[in-house]
Order: C-alpha cells, then structure tokens, then sequence
C-alpha cells in the first residue's frame, strides 16, 4: 500500500484551520479579514476556549455560535 505524503514540518494545520474559518466568516458574515478574525478571538474570549477550537468549530457547525 502506498504512503500518503506528510505535510511539511513547518506546515501547521492548524493554522490552516483558522485561515479557513476566517475566509468562511468573511463570506457568511460579509467581513473584512481582520473583522473576521477579531470576532472569532472575542468569541474565543468569551467563551474561554483557543482560536484553534473556535475556528474547528466554525468550519464543522458555521457561524452561527458566534457573537453577532
């Protein structure tokens, strides 16, 4: 069986994560990069939860969890 390739080290999936949510905020909400990205750390804030976990949930749920 043949090995799927590794990303490269550097390459952080996480990070990928959160560009990721950020871009589907921009479209569902109509945001700027930047506007999008402090709505999801205030909503991170508020909730006592990690970008990373907030923007893992915006990619499986939407945005609908987040503050308005």
């Amino acid at each position: 069986m043949k090995e799927l390739p590794q990303p490269a080290p550097s390459c952080s999936q996480d990070g990928i994560d959160v560009a990721v949510a950020i871009d589907l905020v921009m479209l569902e909400r109509g945001l700027s990069a930047d506007e999008a990205y402090e709505l999801m750390r205030v909503g991170a804030e508020r909730t006592g939860r990690d970008l990373r976990s907030v923007a893992s949930d915006v990619i499986d749920l939407g945005t609908s969890r987040l503050p308005r």
